[in-house]
C-alpha cells in the first residue's frame, strides 16, 4: 500500500506519494516532455520525440504495471516524479523511474524508489529488473544500495541489472533451463570467457563484489547467505584476491561450495582481463 502521507525531501520541500492509474496519464506525459535533453536521455537511453513520450505514460499498456507519482500537496496535478514496475516473467518486474529536473539532488529519487521496491514485494515480484545507461549516475547510485547484479552482457552503453525486491541478494529466475553461472569480476563487459559462456546456453549473473568505498557488502560474508551463489551450478571467482573483502568472499566459496568454484586460469589477472571498477571514470562511464 503505497503512502500518502507528505514526505519532506532535503531541501525542505514537501511530497505527497501515491499509486497512480490511467487517470493521471496526461500528468505523467507533462513530465515526460518537460524533461531535459539529458534527462530523457538517461531515463529512456536515448532522444524520444514528444509524441512517444506520451505514448510511453500509459500505465495500462501490459498487465501488471504498478505505477508511483510524486506531487505537491499544493499542485498535485504538477508531477514531480514517477516511478513504475511492469511484469517481465514469473516472480519479475521491470522497474523505471523519472524524477523532474527542479527535483534531481533531494532524495526524492530514493524516496520513491523505496517504495516502489516495496509496491512489488507486496504484488508478488521478487526480482526487479532496470535497464540503465552507464552515464546515469543517480539511478547507479539509487541502486547501489540494492546489490544489483548484471544479467546480461553490457551492450554499448547500456547495462540489464537486477535487484531483490524482498530483501538480501537477489535470486535466479524460478524457469531457468541451462546452467547457473554466478561470475564474480570488476568490470561492466564480459570477458570471451564470460561472452562464450553466455552464447552456450548458460544462465549468467555478473556480481561487482563488495566494495568498501560505496558501502556496497557482500550478504554471504556479513549475512552468511548469498542466493546466487547458494544456486549457482558454477562459481567463476575474478575478483581481486589482494583486496580483504574479496579474499573474505572467495574464502566462504572454498569453505561452502568448493565443488562449484571454476579455476582461474594461470597469469589471469584477479579481474578477468577487464577494467577494474576503480579504474574507470565515474560509475563506468566509458573510456
Amino acid at each position: 500500500m503505497v503512502r500518502t502521507a507528505d514526505c519532506r525531501l532535503n531541501d525542505g520541500r514537501a511530497v505527497a506519494l501515491r499509486a497512480a492509474g490511467p487517470a493521471d496519464v496526461p500528468a505523467i506525459a507533462k513530465l515526460f516532455v518537460g524533461l531535459s535533453d539529458e534527462s530523457v536521455r538517461s531515463r529512456f537511453n536515448g532522444a524520444c520525440a514528444p509524441a512517444l513520450l506520451a505514448r510511453l505514460a500509459r500505465v495500462d499498456m501490459r498487465p501488471g504495471t504498478r505505477c508511483i507519482v510524486a506531487a505537491p500537496p499544493d499542485d498535485p496535478g504538477c508531477l514531480a516524479a514517477e516511478a513504475r514496475v511492469v511484469t517481465s516473467g514469473p516472480g519479475a518486474a521491470e522497474l523505471a523511474l523519472t524524477v523532474a529536473d527542479g527535483y534531481q539532488g533531494t532524495g526524492l529519487g530514493r524516496l520513491i524508489l523505496g517504495e516502489l521496491v516495496e509496491c512489488a514485494r507486496q504484488a508478488g515480484f521478487a526480482r526487479l529488473q532496470a535497464v540503465v545507461n552507464l552515464t546515469n549516475a543517480p539511478m547507479l547510485h539509487l541502486l547501489e544500495p540494492y546489490g544489483w547484479v548484471l544479467s546480461a552482457g553490457t551492450d554499448l552503453a547500456v547495462a540489464s541489472l537486477e535487484i531483490s525486491a524482498v530483501g538480501g541478494a537477489v535470486g535466479w529466475p524460478a524457469d531457468v533451463a541451462g546452467r547457473r553461472v554466478l561470475v564474480e569480476q570488476r568490470g561492466w563487459f564480459d570477458s570471451p570467457r564470460v561472452a562464450a559462456m553466455r552464447g552456450a546456453g548458460d544462465v549468467v549473473r555478473v556480481c561487482f563484489g563488495p566494495r568498501r568505498s560505496t558501502g556496497r557488502g557482500c550478504p554471504l560474508v556479513t549475512a552468511g547467505a548469498c542466493r546466487l551463489a547458494a544456486g549457482a551450478d558454477l562459481i567463476v571467482p575474478l575478483l581481486p584476491d589482494q583486496d580483504q573483502d574479496c579474499a573474505a568472499v572467495l574464502a566462504a566459496h572454498r569453505r561452502l561450495w568448493p565443488g562449484r568454484l571454476a579455476a582461474t586460469p594461470s597469469g589471469l589477472p584477479a579481474w578477468g582481463g577487464l577494467p577494474a571498477w576503480g579504474g574507470l571514470p565515474a560509475w563506468g562511464g566509458l573510456p
